[in-house]
């Protein structure tokens, strides 16, 4: 007989893991254990100088690393993906998309969005048309990586084109681009234009 001893693990493990992944949402199976041991976990990530956002009105969870010294280092764990250019500007207009939806909207609590409204959202904005030609020819794989960072969730259906797919504009949006963030894209697309 061996003497092994079968291990045991905190019963918020599987939260952990779900957090170090990614975003973790008020629909996804670990929610209720995420808030019921929100103080565990919150003090393990701690001594790791990363923070727990827990934003419950809105519904989603993420991972924030603290800086750890003046030179805003951190310790590394939380990667950082960076966005295109004009990834980057179509997140500015979810942004903003999602401040109008919430100041305007008190039927809905999430904003809808067809690949076709976003892609004239996005028309609209280019007057020159090299500029908006060469932002189209790539505008599905921009919002591919959109989705793939977790801004954007795409609806279940039966579409019969790209044009017809749904999306949902997450809130998370809101923690990764703030205002700081968009006031200071907004200043960069002043200066460009110039």
């Amino acid at each position: 007989m061996s003497d092994y001893k079968k291990k045991t693990h905190e019963p918020y493990a599987h939260a952990i893991v779900k957090l170090l992944n990614g975003t973790v949402y008020n629909e996804d199976k670990i929610w209720s254990e995420l808030l019921q041991h929100q103080i565990s976990i919150t003090q393990y990530f701690e001594k790791i100088a990363i923070d727990l956002i827990i934003e419950k009105k809105d519904g989603y969870a993420y991972l924030k690393q603290i800086e750890i010294d003046d030179e805003k280092n951190t310790i590394g764990l939380v990667r950082r993906m960076p966005l295109k250019y004009e990834t980057s500007l179509i997140c500015i207009f979810l942004r903003e998309m999602l401040d109008d939806f919430e100041i305007n909207n008190v039927d809905q609590h999430n904003l809808y969005i067809s690949h076709k409204q976003l892609k004239e959202q996005i028309e609209l904005f280019f007057k020159e048309k090299a500029n908006k030609v060469k932002m189209l020819s790539k505008f599905d794989s921009y919002i591919e990586s959109i989705v793939d960072v977790g801004f954007l969730k795409v609806l279940p259906g039966n579409y019969n084109s790209k044009d017809e797919t749904r999306y949902e504009v997450r809130r998370i949006i809101k923690a990764k681009i703030t205002n700081d963030v968009l006031e200071d894209f907004k200043k960069k697309l002043e200066q460009d234009a110039v």
